[in-house]
């Protein structure tokens, strides 16, 4: 495993992969550490879903914009953002083995809050939340030495009719693509100076 530090100063998106597949202990080893992603009030409001097979891969590649690492990469993990958490908000809350009290007051704190969102709020929120596991998605898969890209065009229509999803609970977040870098690929990280992005007001 590499420095945190190290691994944001050289990780960059990756969209040329070799044919190598991915092991199944890699891939394990990147969604278990998507599912254990923070989330606001733990809600957890996402799912993912993974694409091995090229069929399956280049039917996602015609609606990510004919986009070729999405076709030629080892796998695809689509994002899913649940809209349904209100659903399961207080029976998930009741496992953390709370006191009554303390039960009680999170209820009456966060519930109304939760609540007060329309579908379209809803998503909103738990896309929100999924960009969280996305990010250990591919600081993840960087830490094994495979490479990633976030891919955020695609037909966004499309990708949940191909998923067959019902679109009043779940809708497609982000697509991310995996694989083993090609060699010859170098990419230099330029961003803003420490400066320029962070200020101390007191």
């Amino acid at each position: 495993m590499q420095d945190y530090l190290n691994l944001m100063q050289n990780r960059s998106s990756i969209r040329a992969y070799t044919q190598e597949k991915i092991s199944k202990e890699n891939l394990e080893y990147i969604l278990e550490c998507a599912r254990l992603s923070p989330s606001s009030l733990g809600l957890e409001p996402w799912k993912f879903l993974v694409f091995q097979k090229d069929e399956h891969k280049k039917e996602i590649a015609k609606i990510a914009n004919n986009q070729s690492h999405v076709a030629n990469c080892a796998a695809i993990i689509v994002v899913i953002s649940r809209a349904d958490f209100k659903d399961y908000f207080e029976e998930k809350l009741k496992k953390r083995g709370l006191s009554q009290e303390e039960l009680n007051k999170r209820l009456q704190t966060y519930k109304p809050f939760l609540d007060a969102m329309d579908l379209e709020q809803s998503f909103i929120y738990a896309k929100e939340q999924s960009y969280l596991a996305i990010a250990n998605i591919i600081n993840a898969a960087y830490s094994l030495n495979l490479g990633s890209c976030i891919i955020g065009g695609f037909d966004k229509d499309k990708i949940n009719q191909y998923l067959n999803l019902d679109t009043t609970k779940q809708r497609v977040s982000m697509l991310i693509t995996l694989g083993h870098t090609q060699e010859n690929i170098s990419t230099e990280k330029v961003r803003f100076a420490f400066n320029e992005v962070v200020e101390f007001k007191d």
